[in-house]
């Protein structure tokens, strides 16, 4: 019973362990997405922003 206890134990860590990696994956990437939507919006103002 106590071996019982242990597994569900592990479980939960590597379940929260899993969402923990997903969640900062989820954030480098969105930020790494976000930058470069703000780096080719910025190039593309500045390109027509230099055409008469």
């Amino acid at each position: 019973m106590n071996d019982h206890n242990q597994d569900d134990g592990s479980k939960k860590v590597k379940n929260i362990a899993a969402v923990l990696y997903l969640l900062v994956l989820t954030f480098l990437v969105g930020g790494s997405y976000l930058h470069q939507q703000e780096a080719d919006a910025g190039q593309v103002a500045s390109t027509t922003a230099v055409q008469p």
